[in-house]
């Protein structure tokens, strides 16, 4: 219950960074996708509120970008649940497990985007889908070992101060 607030914060500082910061290292509109990098990796340490962080970050997604309403929550819910039940069966501590959550989530991520925009009837062209996803994930490759390291960083210290406070 502690680690949420710091979560979140953690979350608004993400949309800031992304949506200012790295727009200038973007590549046709494409840049680092830090909401969902922080979203899985919140998914394979904190395993009770998981569906919640993705869902108030989805949302929040939803809202800042002013698309359409609930397919950022809906993706990230659906991504939440299957990386949490996933990270369930194998080893957290295993060096892999950023780099494959995050080609997991950024393929399942924009397939589901794309579903549900097909599904409202919009036409679009899925090559430049596929396109704008290897550029995507190219960047959350690249990311993914930072952001992972600075979550498990700041885990670290909140569960210090955590076992401190319940000290007093």
């Amino acid at each position: 219950m502690k680690t949420i607030i710091p979560c979140f914060l953690l979350i608004f500082i993400a949309y800031i960074l992304q949506s200012s910061v790295f727009n200038i290292i973007a590549y046709d509109g494409i840049s680092v996708d830090l909401i969902l990098l922080l979203v899985i990796f919140f998914s394979i340490i904190y395993d009770k509120y998981a569906i919640l962080y993705g869902f108030c970050a989805g949302l929040f997604q939803d809202l800042a970008s002013g698309t359409f309403l609930g397919i950022h929550t809906l993706s990230l819910v659906i991504i939440c649940i299957l990386i949490h039940k996933i990270s369930q069966l194998i080893y957290k501590e295993n060096i892999f497990l950023p780099i494959v959550a995050s080609v997991f989530s950024t393929f399942l991520n924009y397939f589901i985007i794309a579903l549900f925009i097909f599904l409202l009837g919009y036409s679009y062209n899925i090559w430049l889908v596929i396109n704008n996803m290897i550029i995507a994930l190219i960047y959350n490759l690249v990311f993914a070992y930072p952001v992972y390291f600075i979550v498990v960083k700041i885990d670290a210290k909140l569960q210090y101060w955590i076992k401190r406070s319940e000290q007093f």
